[in-house]
């Protein structure tokens, strides 16, 4: 009876795996076409065959059987591949696909809702959350170059001198680690946000920038096993990095509180707001009778946790990425401080009108964006509705990873994406050109806001540091790597190298 039994428990047990495995491979209308979907792991096997950690490197690979367009399943998540700018040009800047895929685990951070600017619900509140964002930074210096300037100037001078310190004590050896620039570029837009700037060596926030450091380590938007089975971190915490990851919440989360609450004691928001924090706690007591409002200390939290991360992350890294390459390309950096020694009068700080002027710097930092790829995989997209990309079916809900750095290193496009070359974004003038295909800060409605304070930055930072330094690498020691520290962003390893003052 035993054996019976157990072969009619093994036959509906492989009936439904058939018909599992029916239903995800062959829908009855047209899907993309990908690699087959296992029940349970769906296309995990196949990522991790081809690349465990690098998980966009695996699409790129998948891209050339199936194409632009590929249909994969994380695990229980289903998920569309964008593989080319074109098509990321085409669908991302489409109202259908504005949303953002925004799970159980992704809400984890921000009080199990869907808050703030990265990851708010579209339309609304996300629309209105982004409007207050950007028209209260914008009348705290936001946009307004001389005020930015003036701040990117007092953080230069103390970066210069900082530096001059280290290589003067260290017989001009200084360490790179993944946060070196965090606190001075952070202190750009905090600012405008907060009213506050911090020592470069602040205790406090860099204990919160290691924990950042480890969560955004900890898991990716490719093939993150809490991705793929959301509902495992709660079974298993600290098998998946769940417990590493509510640890940050909770730090990054009262650290904004605890600000938030200062200022509410100071009380000098309700008649003389001087920051954006202090003009959103207006709004809450403004809006304190309204039950939908969405101006609450949830709400401000999510929206100061992800400017403290897109404020400060990836311009850090892309400026470590930048040293590393000049290390690996000298001739490169001799091109660009000569160009700054041209343009920018010795022993001055450049200003507004030399930004057009400096073509090679700007090459240099779009080659910086291509090949360090700090946003390997943009921020998760949803479909909106049942919708279609070309002729092909995309059901509502489903996940949308848009891979950029499939997109970054397409040989077909760049010809020799590997090889660090700023001049492919120069004319035959040698102007700066623009191309269409590296979009580091993303595409349509849901493209950085923080894009032109970081692009300003950037091209200061790079003109300042090479007017003053030369970067070479460390006598006796072996070239450091440019294999990146994988996670949401990619990040660069830490290293060494030698820094000379330029007289």
């Amino acid at each position: 009876m035993i054996p019976i039994l157990l072969c009619l428990v093994f036959g509906v047990l492989s009936l439904l795996l058939l018909v599992l495995f029916i239903r995800e491979n062959f829908g009855t209308k047209k899907a993309p076409p990908g690699p087959f979907r296992f029940p349970l792991v769906g296309s995990l096997i196949q990522i991790a065959m081809i690349h465990p950690t690098q998980p966009y490197v695996a699409f790129s690979k998948m891209r050339e059987k199936y194409g632009d367009i590929m249909t994969i399943k994380l695990g229980s998540v289903d998920a569309v591949v964008f593989n080319s700018g074109d098509v990321m040009e085409e669908y991302l800047t489409k109202t259908e696909f504005s949303d953002r895929y925004c799970n159980a685990w992704m809400q984890e951070r921000t009080f199990h809702k869907q808050l703030g600017i990265i990851f708010g619900k579209y339309p609304d509140p996300w629309q209105e959350m982004r409007r207050f964002s950007i028209r209260t930074l914008r009348d705290f210096g936001y946009g307004k170059r001389n005020k930015m300037l003036s701040v990117i100037h007092d953080e230069l001078t103390d970066i210069v001198y900082e530096l001059k310190t280290s290589i003067n004590e260290n017989n001009g050896i200084h360490n790179f680690d993944s946060c070196y620039f965090t606190i001075s570029t952070l202190n750009v837009l905090w600012s405008m946000l907060a009213g506050v700037r911090y020592e470069h060596r602040d205790p406090k926030l860099l204990r919160i920038l290691k924990v950042m450091q480890e969560m955004m380590e900890s898991c990716n938007f490719g093939n993150s096993f809490l991705l793929a089975y959301p509902q495992w971190k709660d079974w298993f915490p600290n098998w998946t990095g769940m417990t590493l990851q509510r640890n940050c919440f909770k730090e990054m989360n009262g650290f904004c509180q605890e600000f938030i609450e200062e200022r509410r004691k100071l009380g000098i928001y309700k008649t003389e707001p001087e920051n954006v924090v202090d003009e959103f706690l207006a709004e809450i007591d403004a809006h304190q009778h309204d039950s939908d409002t969405p101006y609450t200390d949830q709400q401000l939290i999510a929206i100061m946790n992800d400017l403290f991360m897109t404020g400060s992350e990836s311009t850090s890294q892309t400026l470590g990425w930048c040293i590393l390459y000049l290390i690996h390309n000298p001739k490169v950096q001799e091109k660009l401080q000569a160009e700054i020694d041209s343009v920018v009068p010795k022993g001055t700080f450049p200003v507004p009108e030399h930004e057009s002027q400096l073509h090679y710097v700007r090459a240099t930092l779009a080659e910086t964006h291509r090949l360090g790829s700090v946003a390997p995989l943009l921020g998760p997209r949803v479909a909106g509705t049942d919708t279609f990309c070309g002729s092909y079916f995309i059901r509502k809900g489903t996940y949308i990873i848009a891979n950029m750095h499939g997109v970054f290193r397409d040989k077909k496009h760049w010809k020799d994406p590997e090889n660090f070359r700023p001049e492919r974004f120069l004319d035959n003038g040698g102007n700066f050109k623009n191309d269409n295909w590296l979009k580091p800060f993303g595409f349509g409605k849901r493209a950085c806001l923080g894009e032109p304070l970081a692009s300003m930055n950037l091209l200061y930072y790079v003109t300042i540091l090479l007017q003053n330094f030369s970067f070479f690498p460390a006598p006796n020691e072996s070239m450091p790597s440019t294999e990146p520290v994988v996670g949401v962003t990619n990040g660069h390893q830490p290293f060494r190298a030698l820094i000379k003052c330029r007289s």
